[in-house]
């Protein structure tokens, strides 16, 4: 109180009382500010948390998005390449009915197109986001889908079926001839490397499919097949051992389709491919509930952990206005004392200055 200065009459131009009171409400105040920052620490401790909990959702949630992205991709290549196989059946029927060389040479280059598209469909995305292709030649392992199921790290994967349609002759000797799907071309190697084809060593033989080969025979029993390749010049024969991947529906040259038999045997090839289609849609299926399980559970977490913050942001906010109010009724409390006490002086000053006694309340005396 060095700074109250006192009258004669005993009345200060800075009353003590207001001094004690000031120093009251700066106590108040710094106790309220030492709260409601212990409030804040432990808010943003929470927040932090939440932020860090949100952040791993996110990236469940964006692979399991992914994973749902691939399952659509294979979905769309299903339904395509399902009716490129109706287109090509109805191409085998209308060949049986053609009466011109020239009617027989389209429809030949339209069949041979939709064998092309199909490899070209299953193979149109990234392994990752490709549950029907992009598998290795000469393995055909297909894709599998893999993402993260939940923040504590599980990944779950998801086996993808090929549905392109591949194949490669292991020849007697000891080269393969191996086709470039979607490009009707097919080369010889000595050595071929099915993880990295870019690292395999190719031999001097090179066609395409559409007019460099020539079926001579071929066993569906044990697979041994003999070819002519590049008929109309070199004529080379290969023998070996056929391998086929995917759907098994070769081009126009694996099928005499000028005779009966040979276009019931590319009719039983489509039939055939008809049902791997229709078993991988069927697995495309059990991933799609798989794949939309994961991502229910990720948006029922997210909710959560969003209505843990809000409550929690809430609690803080209740908590600090709380402490506000009850300061705020503290200081009223006390006001009302201080401007009771003034009022109770000012009282007792008047009786005692009416008296001539005054000098009680002058504490300079």
């Amino acid at each position: 109180m060095s700074t109250t200065v006192l009258s004669n009459n005993g009345l200060a131009s800075m009353d003590w009382k207001q001094v004690v009171y000031n120093q009251i409400v700066q106590r108040k105040s710094d106790e309220l500010d030492a709260t409601s920052a212990k409030l804040q620490d432990a808010f943003e401790s929470k927040s932090a948390y939440y932020d860090t909990k949100s952040d791993q959702y996110a990236k469940v949630k964006a692979s399991v998005s992914n994973a749902e992205i691939a399952v659509d991709n294979g979905k769309e290549g299903v339904a395509s390449i399902k009716d490129m196989l109706l287109q090509m059946r109805i191409v085998v029927g209308l060949y049986g009915e053609a009466d011109t060389d020239e009617a027989k040479a389209a429809l030949k280059t339209q069949f041979d197109d939709y064998v092309d598209q199909i490899n070209r469909t299953a193979d149109t995305y990234a392994p990752a986001y490709n549950p029907i292709g992009n598998v290795v030649s000469t393995d055909w392992t297909p894709n599998d889908i893999t993402f993260t199921s939940d923040i504590a790290g599980t990944e779950t994967s998801v086996g993808g079926t090929y549905i392109g349609s591949d194949f490669y002759i292991a020849a007697d000797d000891g080269t393969t001839w191996v086709p470039d799907p979607g490009s009707s071309s097919i080369t010889q190697y000595t050595v071929y490397n099915t993880q990295n084809e870019h690292d395999s060593t190719k031999a001097d033989g090179f066609a395409s499919t559409r007019t460099g080969l020539r079926l001579d025979s071929y066993d569906p029993d044990t697979g041994r097949i003999t070819v002519t390749v590049d008929p109309e010049n070199a004529a080379t024969q290969v023998t070996g051992t056929l391998k086929t991947g995917g759907l098994g529906v070769m081009q126009s040259w694996f099928y005499d389709l000028d005779t009966e038999e040979g276009r019931a045997a590319a009719t039983d090839a489509i039939t055939n491919a008809d049902n791997t289609v229709a078993a991988a849609e069927g697995q495309l299926g059990g991933m799609s509930v798989a794949v939309k399980a994961a991502g229910t559970k990720v948006d029922k977490s997210l909710t959560a952990l969003n209505v843990d913050r809000s409550d929690a942001m809430k609690a803080q906010f209740t908590a600090t206005y709380t402490l506000q109010v009850k300061q705020q009724q503290e200081l009223q409390v006390l006001k009302t004392t201080f401007e009771n006490m003034s009022k109770q002086q000012s009282y007792y000053t008047s009786i005692f200055a009416n008296s001539g006694r005054s000098s009680i309340f002058d504490f300079t005396s």
